[in-house]
């Protein structure tokens, strides 16, 4: 199971889903006895179904199996926002990635993903809301403003 979450993380997927759905019994049965690593074989198997076979259903109910299983771990989180983007669903992946961040702040992975997407900046007149014409109008000002002098 170890080396099948590496090679998930290195990007060698069709090597680890061979590893995971050959394995997935002894996963499902709870047989295992390092739970952690259990948690991490459907989670990182979740991504795999995701991005290799196309089956984001089946994908993100893997990666929720693992949340479940072990709801502080930000490594879950990750991968099902990474599922979420595989079906672009942006907004849930960004709503999975926050929740991550609010148990560990620094986590590099999670920033890493959130970076990559980019990051909503706040509305320039906070107290309106995002999509006052007003705030519209001033964001587009700020992006621009910002493009030309940050070359």
């Amino acid at each position: 199971m170890k080396e099948a979450i590496a090679w998930t993380k290195s990007g060698e997927m069709s090597k680890a889903i061979q590893v995971f759905e050959e394995q997935l019994m002894i996963l499902s049965q709870g047989t295992i006895p390092d739970r952690r690593i259990a948690a991490l074989a459907f989670s990182y198997y979740g991504l795999c179904v995701a991005t290799l076979r196309r089956k984001y259903g089946e994908g993100v109910k893997y990666c929720r199996v693992s949340l479940r299983s072990n709801p502080m771990d930000p490594e879950h989180r990750t991968n099902l926002a990474m599922v979420y983007l595989e079906r672009n669903d942006r907004a849930k992946a960004v709503e999975t990635l926050n929740a991550g961040l609010r148990l560990d702040r620094r986590n590099r992975r999670l920033n890493y993903v959130l970076d990559t997407i980019g990051r909503r900046r706040p509305p320039v007149i906070t107290f309106l809301s995002r999509d006052n014409p007003m705030n519209v109008w001033l964001g587009k000002k700020r992006a621009g403003y910002e493009q030309r002098f940050t070359r």
